[in-house]
């Protein structure tokens, strides 16, 4: 994926069901290190609106892990 559009990049987050929330980040490293951090694949949204899938995120998370 890569970004194309201007903006914050968006990590969803479920607390308790059925609360949720959106920290936003302003480039997709910091986004993908928090998902990764929370050590469970949460959606990762661009600013262009167009989401990680679950495959991709996952490789993500498993080359930070590798650092």
């Amino acid at each position: 994926m890569t970004a194309t559009g201007q903006g914050k990049w968006r990590v969803m987050v479920q607390r308790v069901a059925p609360v949720t929330y959106t920290d936003e980040f302003d480039n997709l490293d910091a986004a993908l290190k928090y998902a990764c951090e929370k050590r469970k694949l949460l959606p990762v949204e661009g600013p262009d609106s167009v989401a990680l899938d679950e495959e991709e995120l996952g490789r993500c998370c498993a080359l930070a892990n590798q650092k």
